[in-house]
């Protein structure tokens, strides 16, 4: 990333997609979160292809002040690997035993990044990344984690850019699970760049065996496809109440693709107004 550059800013909560077409913008993109993620004491995971090395060696020079074991950058095929049939749940494992390590080692919080390339190495397909990025919102549905994808536009084409940009629920929407029976909470917006990722987010609670409480208080905007989804989530569940905490701008959007349509669904005022 050339001098002036704004380098975004990073948050828990957060599932980021990001995209490059020069080795120093990703490197500044890359150093960026780092540097926010050591700040606050946090442990920092970084994944990168096997022929990074350069790159690993920036990114510990850029975090000097980093305690022993807070900053963790890991190579494919030395630090982690994942092949075969079973290469996306390979990843997502690595990334459950990363975030109990880190927890494990007294750390509260995890800021976790990944240059994509090495998803090429490893023989993931489009509908792999889709697949991966989709199912990785799970774990970033807790908020002790923040994350970030890099794609480099040079190797990856518009189309699965814009396919994973869609299973990314950040910056835009921020989601939590958590609380009684199944309750799932929305803020910020739901639109075209981030509604591919809602069914994902929505499936992290369809098998509950109880009443799912979705709290929409925050969210500011939802776009027709998404009001459709959620919708479509709660007529899938024909025995189980689902009930939507909402604004009356959500309400709306609701109502008009059909809420009242599906008995189960029950959609209530935000708390403190409307």
């Amino acid at each position: 990333m050339s001098e002036g550059r704004t380098v975004p800013s990073w948050r828990l909560g957060e599932h980021v997609s990001a995209t490059y077409a020069a080795t120093d913008e990703c490197r500044d993109l890359l150093t960026g979160f780092v540097r926010t993620g050591v700040r606050p004491g946090q442990r920092v995971v970084v994944f990168l292809d096997a022929d990074d090395t350069d790159l690993a060696r920036q990114l510990v020079a850029a975090a000097p002040d980093a305690a022993a074991g807070q900053l963790l950058v890991l190579l494919y095929g030395s630090g982690f690997t994942a092949s075969g049939d079973g290469r996306v749940q390979q990843m997502l494992d690595g990334l459950t035993t990363v975030r109990d390590e880190a927890f494990a080692d007294g750390f509260q919080t995890v800021f976790v990044a990944g240059k994509m390339t090495w998803t090429l190495r490893a023989g993931f397909a489009a509908a792999d990344l889709v697949a991966y990025e989709s199912a990785v919102n799970a774990f970033f549905g807790d908020v002790r984690i923040g994350g970030l994808c890099l794609y480099d536009r040079r190797r990856f084409d518009k189309a699965t850019i814009g396919a994973v940009a869609a299973a990314h629920a950040g910056p835009l929407l921020r989601f939590t699970v958590g609380g009684w029976g199944a309750h799932l909470r929305l803020s910020g917006e739901l639109d075209a760049s981030n509604t591919g990722a809602l069914p994902s987010i929505l499936g992290m609670v369809t098998e509950a065996d109880s009443t799912v409480l979705l709290d929409a208080s925050d969210l500011l905007f939802l776009d027709a496809a998404a009001a459709h989804a959620i919708v479509g989530f709660a007529a899938s569940r024909p025995n189980r109440h689902t009930v939507v905490r909402c604004t009356r701008g959500v309400r709306q959007a609701l109502d008009l693709v059909g809420a009242d349509e599906v008995p189960t669904l029950v959609l209530r005022d935000r708390v403190g107004g409307t």
